[in-house]
């Protein structure tokens, strides 16, 4: 039986039905070949997301003047919570797009947003949050994933774990090191897929959520150009804590 939802907005009774109705008949029939057959590959829901990115579900904690939708937290935590209820790999997907959206939203320059966010928030481009390292968990001040900066571009060398939809993602939200001045000396720059020299480990083999790939991604002097940076240098943990 659906669970009763109270919205704080006019619209969040009609954004829970549209998304029911699309689990429904988008999500419910796949979702169990699906899983078992990434419990054994690498395949992995692109379209679902392209789905729910063109009924404007990835898009709606944004605000409206940078393409969102403007919903408040209540409701799209329950928008995701329905997800859940039916594919729950999609509902952490979801969860980790808004990740990497988020710091372009927020600490973005306005040609940064126009030039990434239209395709972030309609699903065309789906991405993945680079945060946590073998030994940089929880305590993401001592990350040693460095961006060196080189005259117009930082060249990025190091390696993250247990990231949600390393190699299928098209851009990797990524936090490196661009000083040793601790949790001040963090940026975030965002990282094309097909930047030469970003590789990916084996998927990690998981009791269950066999869609919501996992793996390593690894900087091997990956070239990005400067503009790519979100906000200041040292401004990374600020902007990390923000999307979390």
């Amino acid at each position: 039986m659906p669970a009763t939802r109270l919205m704080p907005t006019d619209e969040g009774q009609e954004l829970i039905d549209l998304t029911r109705e699309i689990c429904a008949k988008e999500l419910a029939p796949q979702v169990d070949d699906a899983e078992r057959a990434a419990a054994h590959d690498e395949s992995f829901p692109t379209e679902v997301f392209r789905t729910l990115g063109a009924a404007g579900l990835l898009s709606l904690p944004q605000p409206e003047e940078h393409g969102g939708y403007g919903q408040p937290y209540e409701v799209y935590l329950q928008v995701v919570e329905e997800i859940a209820s039916v594919w729950m790999s999609v509902a952490v997907g979801v969860s980790v797009h808004a990740l990497t959206t988020y710091p372009v939203t927020a600490f973005g320059t306005d040609e940064q947003r126009a030039a990434l966010l239209p395709d972030m928030l309609s699903g065309d481009r789906l991405g993945a949050y680079c945060l946590s390292e073998p030994l940089a968990g929880s305590d993401i001040a001592s990350m040693t994933t460095r961006a060196t900066r080189d005259g117009d571009a930082y060249v990025l060398r190091g390696r993250k774990a247990w990231i949600s939809h390393a190699g299928h993602a098209d851009y990797y939200t990524t936090f490196a090191r661009t000083s040793d001045d601790g949790g001040k000396g963090l940026t975030c720059v965002v990282v094309p897929a097909d930047a030469d020299g970003l590789s990916f480990g084996t998927p990690e083999k998981k009791m269950g959520l066999h869609c919501d790939t996992v793996r390593e991604v690894l900087y091997d002097d990956v070239r990005v150009d400067a503009d790519r940076r979100i906000g200041a240098e040292g401004q990374g943990m600020a902007i990390a804590l923000s999307a979390l």
